[in-house]
């Protein structure tokens, strides 16, 4: 895992000093070393962290020619098998790095290579042949990857951070983009909150040349569905698969371990490890909530849980305090805010962890394709609405608003709101309704929808055929998660120097799991059904019997007092951000909240998240140190 920033400027005079700083920007990533090399009118950034081949897998990687040299920010779990093709067809490896394969790779299969990597990855590449810079982020967008333009210099890195320390864009608020994160708790690529700062979408690659610049897709739409015949033979190999997924991302050159919270995904990583290697018991970690209750303070179960695996265990504690101490440096680290009181815990997590190991396995990526999260069992449900009748919609609607709490029953009604179609599907996902967002902005967001519509049009091309839950599935994988979770999982981890590899996501392991129809993967609205039947035999029995917990953090409490005064003095009137979010409404959002009578807590947290942000990168001048503690 590394820090990999790529430069175009067609006069070929980027200043030297403008290269240090993108590598001062980045070394946090990578505080095992670092290279800049320059190329014609191209320049390469990367900071190392070392994982394989520890001694001689220094990089920019260069061909025998001379003509193409490669960074990577990332692991390529199937390097065995490429880097055997490509020896048979003459290729010469100069290092031991599972990260050559891609430079190779390349100039055997052209792009298609990207289609051939089962990995995490950012990529940049100088194809000097051609005269075209190539920069990508893998298949499910494990790796972010950042880049800007003026329409005749390009700058591309892994952390936006790296863009500022360039001096050629600022950071200033793009409003589009601020109706998206109030929508979805995310801005969806191609754009960040940063106005003129874009983001690679998940399975894409941008390529410059002095003609221009264009973004190409690798995304493959996933295979022809299975019918299972036999639901214990899919289960076994569902089990079998999972095990191969996790032995894959176990490669590495210094000491590595997992997550551990008190659910089942964490729990079946640490057993296949232990499975894995049964002489050398895996390492895990877990960080707690004192006094709110295993529901949210894990570390017991986890414990537990280690035991009963046989895991050597570790945890951590956080209290409200340092929650709000986290923050600032949070979202310095994340750069974009991501809508979720877990970021700063998991970073904290991520800081506890890389005292003992260099390499973590942790469980994001195995609610999305499975089923896991209430939205899915809503979208399974979908097809009842238009059963209810029309005359009866709005009482119900107001029926549900007049509830105290209860934000899920009130999101549920307004579905009766919105006509049958993708924009209903989308309807689950927003933790907003758009009078709100009306009234928050003051604007009516027509940009910002069609947007959204758009891009959630495109990945469900992929899927026209099949039924809504598989659907609403395949939307999650990949287009939530990419941008929202795995962002922050991303940065949280690598601010410590941390590289954190997520199995659930395994190409191999996915292009399986995404053939399986979605009502064998739910059964009806019952969520990971399959999965946690293929587990069964893996995990102690205490893992699946204990109720499905999500990685969280107490914030709805902590917002019924300090937490939620902070974000109503953050809003008022005298402040910057009120030239752009409505104070009284805020001011009411809050008032409610405390009170009990609603629940605002998603808003609420994104709210005070966007304030952080803009004071952090709008409202001073923003650091170009790697340092973000």
């Amino acid at each position: 895992m590394c820090g990999i920033g790529a430069i175009f400027d067609p006069a070929g005079d980027t200043p030297a000093e403008l290269l240090g700083r993108v590598a001062t920007a980045l070394r946090h990533r990578g505080p095992d070393g670092e290279a800049v090399r320059r190329l014609g009118p191209a320049a390469l950034v990367h900071t190392r962290l070392a994982i394989i081949d520890v001694a001689g897998g220094d990089q920019p990687f260069t061909s025998e020619d001379g003509r193409t040299s490669a960074i990577v920010n990332g692991e390529i779990y199937n390097h065995v098998e490429l880097r055997g093709e490509l020896e048979a067809l003459g290729h010469v490896f100069a290092t031991h790095s599972d990260c050559e394969v891609v430079l190779h790779g390349y100039e055997a299969w052209g792009l298609g290579v990207l289609e051939r990597i089962n990995g995490m990855f950012g990529i940049a590449l100088w194809d000097g042949a051609r005269e075209q810079l190539v920069v990508a982020r893998d298949a499910f967008g494990v790796k972010p990857v950042y880049w800007w333009t003026d329409g005749r210099r390009v700058a591309a890195a892994s952390e936006v951070r790296a863009l500022l320390a360039t001096g050629w864009v600022g950071a200033a608020l793009d409003p589009v983009a601020l109706d998206h994160f109030l929508t979805w708790r995310f801005v969806p690529s191609p754009r960040t909150l940063f106005a003129g700062v874009s983001k690679l979408a998940p399975a894409t690659a941008l390529v410059v040349s002095r003609e221009g610049t264009r973004v190409e897709s690798f995304r493959r739409p996933p295979g022809a569905p299975l019918e299972p015949a036999d639901v214990d033979e899919l289960t076994e190999e569902v089990a079998r698969r999972f095990e191969q997924a996790v032995a894959r991302q176990m490669m590495s050159d210094v000491p590595y371990g997992a997550f551990l919270s008190g659910g089942l995904d964490s729990a079946a990583i640490v057993a296949a490890m232990a499975r894995a290697t049964p002489d050398s018991p895996p390492l895990s970690f877990t960080i707690g909530f004192p006094g709110h209750g295993e529901d949210l303070d894990e570390r017991a179960p986890a414990a537990a849980h280690a035991a009963a695996i046989g895991a050597r265990h570790q945890s951590t504690a956080m209290e409200m305090g340092d929650f709000l101490a986290t923050l600032g440096s949070c979202v310095r680290s994340v750069e974009e805010p991501c809508g979720t009181a877990s970021a700063p815990a998991a970073m904290e997590l991520s800081r506890f962890t890389s005292q003992s190991v260099k390499v973590v396995l942790s469980g994001q990526g195995a609610d999305e394709p499975w089923g896991g999260y209430q939205r899915h069992q809503a979208a399974a449900l979908l097809r009842l609405v238009d059963r209810v009748p029309r005359a009866a919609r709005r009482p119900l609607g107001a029926a549900a608003e007049a509830l105290p709490r209860n934000e899920r029953a009130k999101r549920a009604a307004r579905l009766l709101d919105v006509e049958a179609g993708p924009a209903r599907l989308l309807s689950i996902f927003d933790i907003t309704a758009p009078e709100l967002r009306r009234a928050l902005l003051r604007g009516d967001g027509a940009e910002a929808a069609a947007e959204r519509s758009a891009r959630a049009s495109q990945l469900l091309g992929d899927v026209g055929d099949r039924d809504l839950l598989d659907r609403a599935l395949y939307l999650d994988t990949h287009l939530f998660l990419p941008d929202q979770l795995l962002v922050w999982g991303d940065k949280t981890s690598m601010a410590s120097g941390l590289e954190q590899r997520v199995p659930f996501l395994d190409q191999e392991l996915m292009g399986f799991v995404e053939r399986i129809p979605a009502r064998v993967r739910m059964k009806g609205a019952r969520r990971k059904w399959l999965y946690r039947r293929s587990m069964a035999e893996l995990v102690p029995p205490a893992v699946l019997q204990r109720r499905k917990h999500p990685f969280a953090t107490p914030y709805d409490d902590w917002l019924r007092s300090a937490l939620g005064d902070e974000v109503r003095q953050r809003f008022a009137a005298t402040e910057p951000l009120s030239e752009v979010i409505d104070a009284a409404t805020v001011a009411r959002l809050v008032t409610e909240h405390q009170s009990g009578r609603s629940d605002h807590k998603r808003v609420l947290y994104c709210l005070l998240e966007l304030s952080q942000w803009h004071r952090e990168f709008v409202e001073q001048a923003t650091p170009v140190s790697g340092a973000v503690a």
